[in-house]
């Protein structure tokens, strides 16, 4: 279990996240959501323990992120950035290699369930063919998939990514999210920050919204993701539509107002 409790974090006295609390737990997937500068993506580096809090505490289970060691704390929790620039030409295979560098020693040659890892993790993201490419040579999108399965080949239980799905298109897009969901229901926790709330809607267990660097409300998708709310946070109208084929909410929104939720 991930947990913060009463989390503030600032720079130069500029407050980006405050009274921040939150607990992701195991076979949940929880996406996190909110207008652009809201605070999602400090929020995920506060639960990486990338970023130190100003004020309050992270924790996993019972200790502060604080106290552990960089590799192994990556043996427990690993974190998928939305960009990440790549200066060297890695082929895909030893990128992906580099999640299982917190289950070696220093220069412990990588074992047969090292590559057993790597491997599985390329087939589930569908990078298993770019597997001897460049990384250099890649589109924006296939370096995501690259860094996903990266993360997957750490084997870590606690999963964080800003924006999975920003650069890539449909199809994988929705691999993405499908693997997500498999992966809480084989027992891992996922949380990773989007814009479509029609997406955190079908997939999500439990739902963050952050609105002015503030976790405004928690819960199950159809507690946080009402009209009334999305209208406040998000300043545009909504009509939640019920599917009853997979029984989710979706939301039309009123382009009247001229604004782009999603």
């Amino acid at each position: 279990m991930l947990t913060l409790q009463n989390v503030g974090f600032a720079i130069d006295g500029y407050w980006l996240m405050q009274k921040a609390s939150l607990v992701l737990s195991l076979g949940q997937l929880t996406a996190i959501i909110g207008p652009n500068g809201a605070g999602k993506t400090t929020l995920l580096r506060l639960l990486a323990g990338l970023w130190q809090p100003t004020k309050g505490s992270v924790k996993l289970n019972e200790s502060e992120l604080s106290q552990f060691r960089q590799r192994l704390l990556a043996q427990y929790l690993t974190f998928v950035p939305q960009n990440t620039t790549v200066n060297f030409a890695f082929t895909v295979k030893e990128v992906v290699m580099m999640g299982r560098h917190a289950h070696l020693r220093r220069l412990q040659p990588s074992t047969d369930y090292d590559h057993h890892c790597v491997e599985q993790a390329m087939l589930e993201v569908d990078i298993a063919y770019l597997a001897q490419r460049p990384i250099t040579e890649l589109s924006g999108g296939e370096r995501q998939r690259v860094l996903i399965a990266r993360s997957l080949a750490t084997e870590a239980k606690i999963i964080l990514l800003d924006e999975p799905t920003a650069n890539l298109d449909v199809a994988h897009a929705l691999e993405i999210l499908n693997l997500l969901k498999q992966l809480t229901q084989a027992g891992k926790a996922v949380a990773f920050s989007i814009h479509d709330l029609n997406t955190a809607s079908r997939y999500a267990d439990q739902v963050v919204l952050v609105h002015n660097n503030h976790i405004v409300a928690v819960g199950l998708p159809d507690e946080v993701l009402t009209e009334e709310i999305i209208a406040k946070v998000f300043e545009v109208q909504v009509e939640k539509i019920i599917s009853k084929a997979i029984e989710k909410s979706f939301y039309l929104f009123d382009m009247k107002k001229n604004r782009r939720v999603g």
